[in-house]
């Protein structure tokens, strides 16, 4: 599955392609940053839910966290059944 997170960053929106993987990681791609180059975002993250937070470059702990959420808003059914292996009906 494949969708569009926009997550504020540095005061200014900063707009990714995310692609869900059936391991249950998200792959985020930049695509737009409407803010100052030198305060932007980088180009590509991998995201992990781990217990309550998500995961990725160490530097980017809160980013990680506002893109995980946005993610989940919008694709919550799929990740719970790539993490537990069940049918989002079911």
């Amino acid at each position: 599955m494949e969708m569009t997170a926009v997550v504020l960053h540095e005061g200014a929106l900063a707009h990714y392609d995310v692609a869900i993987g059936y391991d249950g990681r998200c792959y985020a791609h930049l695509q737009k940053y409407n803010g100052r180059n030198e305060n932007a975002p980088p180009q590509q993250l991998v995201l992990q839910k781990e217990r309550r937070r998500w995961v990725a470059d160490e530097r980017y702990k809160d980013l990680s966290d506002e893109l995980g959420y946005a993610i989940e808003l919008k694709a919550k059914p799929l990740l719970d059944r790539n993490r537990f292996g069940g049918h989002p009906a079911g």
